[in-house]
């Protein structure tokens, strides 16, 4: 799979340091509905998708791919860009690169003929990634917790990619960290770098004494009932994907302040993370100049 003609959607700033990346690699890059930047001379920007797409083998989509199911994610210095407009805007000539795809929407690519990339599972992006996520999350803890690290224990929820980097960074900083993950395998690596892993009968004893509890998985670990029975001065961060491990009502529920937080990189370090995403979609495609 060869490219080297790109169009870049939408999306932060993100996609603009992604941008600059491939076009000094010596792809053709167009921008479209992505924020207004200081870009390279040689990269062409333009308002309208078709001709956005004209011309180009690679259309690389934003991070998330949408916040609504309805419109491109983009910033609001541009028009909203509907998904439908966008696959009737695709052929069988492009192939789009995305950091994740429902079903719904590589069946729908699947017959328009479209090639799909999902380079969100790539090895190179998920390690870097999670590496830039958890040093975002330690800045958003530091500043919406009242208390010192040092003096909190943290709940864990997923030890996948995310998970291993926050527990490393975060270990030397709090007390404990305990953690929730079903995968022996993983659990049992947690336990060589010092995390204590917890089990649902040991939460009447652990959970009361955690300040902080870190998901990243996208699913419910926790119910609403568990919650009761975490130290009144909790605070939760959740940076899993969509659907995400605690509903949106969750202060008003359990009255723990509960942060969303998806999409760290993007907000504390856009400039490595567009080149991460830069780098990931040229060894990806194979470019060939």
């Amino acid at each position: 799979m060869e490219a080297s003609s790109i169009t870049i959607l939408g999306g932060d700033l993100r996609q603009c340091y992604a941008a600059e990346y491939l076009n000094a690699r010596g792809y053709e890059v167009m921008c479209c509905h992505t924020p207004d930047f200081p870009y390279h001379p040689e990269i062409r920007q333009t308002d309208n998708i078709t001709e956005a797409l004209e011309h180009r083998s690679l259309v690389l989509a934003p991070t998330p791919l949408t916040r609504d199911n309805i419109h491109l994610f983009q910033t609001e210095s541009y028009p909203p860009c509907s998904l439908e407009d966008l696959w009737d805007s695709l052929s069988a000539d492009h192939i789009f690169a995305a950091h994740s795809l429902s079903e719904k929407y590589q069946e729908l690519l699947k017959k328009i003929g479209c090639q799909t990339v999902i380079w969100g599972n790539f090895p190179l992006f998920q390690t870097e990634n999670a590496r830039l996520t958890a040093e975002g999350l330690l800045a958003e803890v530091i500043r919406c917790t009242p208390f010192a690290l040092s003096s909190a224990n943290i709940l864990l929820l997923g030890y996948g990619c995310c998970g291993k980097e926050i527990a490393s960074v975060f270990l030397p900083l709090c007390q404990n960290i305990y953690l929730i993950e079903q995968d022996t395998a993983k659990t049992g690596e947690a336990g060589s770098k010092g995390l204590s892993s917890v089990r649902e009968k040991d939460f009447p004893k652990i959970l009361p004494q955690c300040r902080i509890v870190i998901n990243t998985v996208p699913a419910s670990i926790l119910e609403i009932s568990h919650l009761s029975q975490l130290h009144s001065s909790c605070h939760i961060f959740d940076i899993a994907s969509a659907p995400f491990g605690f509903p949106t009502d969750t202060t008003e529920k359990c009255l723990l302040p509960y942060y969303r937080i998806p999409g760290i990189p993007g907000r504390f370090s856009p400039v490595t993370a567009g080149r991460i995403i830069g780098q990931t979609i040229e060894r990806m495609t194979e470019h060939a100049l």
